[in-house]
């Protein structure tokens, strides 16, 4: 019988059914039209019976939230996951949760060369921590530590922690922040949401200097890919944002791999890495990671790496469900 893998994130849920090396089907779900993983999984499994599939033998669903026991909530969805309920709904023998970056971590295994981008190029030490990062809808984070024959994973909400400005404009972020929210910590900044706050931040700050089409743009949605775009075409603000955008993300690689003494390696994963990827290789990322005083030598040795692979929670949930299939 298949294995089940899934990938549950803010904005997408993917899920695909696996026999051995061979996909047997696969599909992407827009997780805000669902009101929980339920419907998504009912969903999902009605289709793969119209293509002749039937049973599951196993399955993990990676989750983007933290994982109690069975049970798990989505940080950015009001979903509550029951591990024993889902199993028993739709007669998995076998179903486990799984934090989304410890399904990332677990499906660094299964990537090649030509899935990392290499940052800082380093020195990895065999059976050292790894650590992992990931910006996306939320900010993710994961340490993956030596087990005898392979890395397991610790799930982490490390991008919660508070966020801590490096510079004068970053400390004018946080006054800015803090007048609006009782609380500011990383993900509220280096994250898809965060990317946007910045803008409006910048907008702020350098009155006078917004383009009125762009916050106009901005009300209607599409925040993220708005202003990356139009920092594409000169808009030397939206450009400013991205700079101070990525200088934040690599301040907090750094603090994690400083957490963990990632040897072993640092990776960049999540959905707005792979399409920052040039901006990311262009110094202020590297500069801000290793901005660390009397350790930035040390972080100046660790390997650090943008995995430009969208399949890799996937994957890594794929990976898990085979290790637990009877």
């Amino acid at each position: 019988m298949p294995i089940l893998a899934g990938d549950i994130g803010g904005t997408k849920t993917l899920l695909q059914l696996k026999d051995g090396a061979r996909v047997l089907f696969e599909r992407r779900f827009d997780s805000t039209a669902f009101a929980d993983f339920a419907a998504v999984l009912a969903t999902f499994l009605d289709q793969a019976a119209r293509e002749g599939l039937g049973d599951v033998s196993a399955a993990c669903i990676g989750v983007a939230g933290p994982v109690e026991g069975n049970r798990a909530r989505v940080t950015n969805l009001p979903w509550r996951l029951d591990a024993e309920a889902l199993a028993a709904r739709f007669g998995i023998p076998r179903l486990r949760l799984i934090n989304d970056f410890q399904a990332v971590g677990y499906g660094l295994e299964t990537l090649g060369d030509d899935d990392l981008r290499v940052l800082q190029r380093g020195e990895a030490r065999a059976g050292a921590p790894r650590a992992l990062i990931g910006a996306g809808t939320g900010l993710g984070e994961g340490i993956l530590v030596w087990s005898g024959d392979h890395y397991e994973v610790l799930a982490s909400e490390g991008g919660h922690v508070d966020f801590a400005p490096t510079d004068a404009l970053q400390r004018a972020l946080l006054a800015w922040l803090s007048e609006r929210q009782p609380r500011v910590s990383y993900e509220d900044i280096v994250s898809g949401p965060g990317l946007e706050t910045l803008y409006r931040f910048h907008a702020a700050h350098f009155a006078g200097q917004v383009p009125a089409t762009l916050l106009a743009t901005l009300e209607q949605g599409g925040g993220a890919a708005v202003i990356s775009r139009a920092a594409e075409q000169g808009d030397v603000l939206a450009g400013q944002t991205l700079d101070m955008f990525v200088k934040i993300y690599g301040a907090q690689a750094g603090n994690l791999a400083l957490t963990c003494l990632a040897a072993g390696g640092v990776y960049i994963a999540g959905g707005i890495a792979p399409r920052l990827a040039e901006r990311l290789s262009r110094g202020i990322f590297m500069a801000a990671f290793r901005d660390k005083g009397k350790m930035g030598e040390l972080l100046a040795r660790y390997p650090v790496y943008v995995v430009m692979n969208p399949r890799v929670g996937l994957q890594g949930a794929a990976e898990m469900a085979a290790r637990i299939s009877p």
